[in-house]
């Protein structure tokens, strides 16, 4: 808590007297804040991971694609060609052209999930394996940190002898700071069009004491 420096006796507004010190004198600020160093996240169940698919800060691509701005977290699986405004070059090092070489992709030779079972009578049916569980680790990376700070503006009026009033700003996200969404968990990519918090929000407030 932070007594604001305004209003008699203070550095600004010393010789403030009367009806201009009642208003610029006495207010009182308060903070809160919180930082989170991400959740820990896995990569979707339908995918299938042939290596290590995390990135270093300095490796993830900023691009547009399907027409909004992303930032490629992890080596998902996504045909490359479609980003735009990004080092094709770059970019396909980290998700190559062809599925097949991606380090996450479905199985099967159609790469569908789908893998060719010799059945009794010597024929080949293509069976699914969704209902199988997958082998990728779960939980294995951090998604992106987060934080944000709240504020309150007070001051206590005494309206009478036995009266007081306390009026209160209250700034939630007071720095009006958006945060990153999670990345999806089949591209890789995180939408950096939106943001999972609120805007900042200001809400006002009396209390009359008695």
């Amino acid at each position: 808590m932070y007594d604001l420096p305004f209003g008699k006796g203070k550095k600004y507004g010393n010789g403030a007297g009367g009806v201009v010190n009642h208003i610029i004198g006495g207010w009182q600020l308060a903070t809160i804040g919180d930082w989170r160093s991400g959740n820990w996240m896995g990569v979707s169940a339908a995918q299938y991971l042939f290596g290590d698919p995390t990135l270093n800060a300095d490796q993830r691509l900023l691009m547009t694609y399907a027409g909004r701005p992303q930032r490629l977290w992890f080596r998902g699986n996504f045909n490359p060609t479609l980003a735009t405004n990004v080092d094709q070059q770059a970019l396909q090092a980290l998700i190559p052209l062809n599925q097949a070489d991606r380090v996450m992709r479905p199985l099967g030779p159609n790469l569908d999930n789908r893998l060719p079972q010799t059945l009794a009578n010597g024929t080949t049916r293509m069976t699914p394996i969704t209902d199988t569980v997958n082998w990728n680790a779960r939980n294995f990376f951090r998604g992106p940190g987060a934080w944000t700070m709240d504020a309150s503006l007070f001051k206590n009026f005494q309206l009478a002898e036995k009266v007081q009033l306390r009026f209160t700003a209250d700034f939630f996200n007071m720095l009006n700071h958006p945060l990153d969404n999670n990345p999806n968990a089949t591209t890789g990519l995180q939408d950096l069009a939106t943001q999972p918090n609120d805007p900042r929000i200001v809400q006002f407030s009396a209390r009359i004491s008695w």
